[in-house]
């Protein structure tokens, strides 16, 4: 029974994440002919170059349904230009892909440069996101409930009276997949791999997960500094685990960035991280709990942070196959 309550909880935490980071009430805003929308991506990559990629990309998408037929796939729109030919910089603030397309050592160093601020930045939205605190309050809750009135000691010794329900091959699964350095090494080649190939969508999820990682893990790092709670395998640092809220960190940012699809599978593969810290009794319910808790805000916060927006709603691009209308939509999480 403790052994069910225990996975429960894990899932309820994957269940309530799975639910907010996927529902959205959509306003759309769809134009009704293609030059209104090119004359709009015109002026958005003045005001937001971010935007001006989708806005270009859903005029074109009209203009084809209009003529009814294929047209040869035109190049991505050239940024404003200084004297001398280069192609203007854009601030970070304002960005969408690489400083320098096409000059893979320069955008890395400009990264480099900027990924103080850009951690500030993400920092600050956690910090004030009211979402985001919920969680990190619900997380200090229950580290607190948990381990003061016995639970942790009750599922603890469940656990020790049962023994281990996983094998070995399924402990190693579950303490390398959800381990953090794991989440860097996969956010490090799709970084890479990505600015290689000026490949726009993943080289900004990869930076949004880099973000949100570092913020998780030296969030997670402070805590277990500050609270020194022993764990079942004599850790002085067990809570909260580093390992279940990493990997619902990692989750919660590819939930935002792909959707249902991918998020939900890696929501389920982080309960089974939680259940595994908790089978192997390298953690604590209480530790596996706040930790999931924890990562879930951070990388639901900083998701939030690096997606265009007006007046506080997302930006994405709109098509309406039965009309042929494209456009773009504005939608907004409550």
């Amino acid at each position: 029974m403790l052994r069910t309550g225990a996975l429960l909880g894990l899932l309820a935490v994957a269940a309530v994440s799975s639910a907010l980071a996927g529902e959205g009430l959509s306003a759309s805003a769809a134009a009704g002919d293609s030059e209104a929308l090119l004359r709009a991506a015109e002026a958005s990559s003045v005001r937001s170059p971010r935007l001006a990629t989708d806005w270009f990309a859903a005029a074109e998408m009209m203009t084809k349904e209009a003529a009814g037929r294929s047209v040869p796939e035109q190049p991505a729109p050239m940024r404003a230009t200084e004297p001398g030919g280069q192609a203007a910089f854009v601030p970070w603030q304002e960005r969408r892909g690489p400083a320098y397309p096409g000059e893979f050592w320069h955008s890395f160093g400009r990264d480099a440069k900027e990924m103080p601020a850009t951690l500030w930045d993400d920092t600050k939205v956690t910090a004030t996101q009211p979402f985001s605190l919920v969680c990190l309050g619900l997380a200090g809750a229950a580290g607190i409930a948990l381990h003061g009135n016995n639970g942790d000691d009750q599922v603890a010794d469940h656990f020790t009276k049962h023994g281990s329900q996983l094998n070995t091959f399924w402990d190693s699964v579950g303490d390398a997949g959800g381990h953090p350095g794991t989440h860097f090494a996969v956010t490090g080649a799709m970084y890479f791999a990505s600015l290689a190939r000026g490949d726009t969508r993943t080289y900004e999820v990869s930076k949004t997960l880099l973000n949100a990682l570092i913020i998780n893990g030296l969030a997670t790092s402070a805590l277990k500094v500050a609270t020194r709670t022993e764990s079942p395998n004599g850790d002085e640092m067990g809570w909260p685990s580093g390992h279940a809220s990493s990997s619902f960190c990692f989750a919660a940012v590819m939930h935002r960035a792909y959707g249902p699809w991918v998020g939900i599978p890696l929501y389920g593969f982080a309960t089974f991280v939680g259940y595994e810290r908790i089978d192997a009794r390298n953690h604590d319910f209480s530790d596996v709990i706040s930790g999931a808790l924890i990562g879930l805000a951070i990388g639901h916060a900083v998701a939030g942070n690096h997606q265009p927006r007006i007046f506080a709603m997302d930006v994405i691009p709109y098509l309406d196959p039965a009309s042929g209308t494209a456009g773009v939509a504005l939608a907004k999480q409550w």
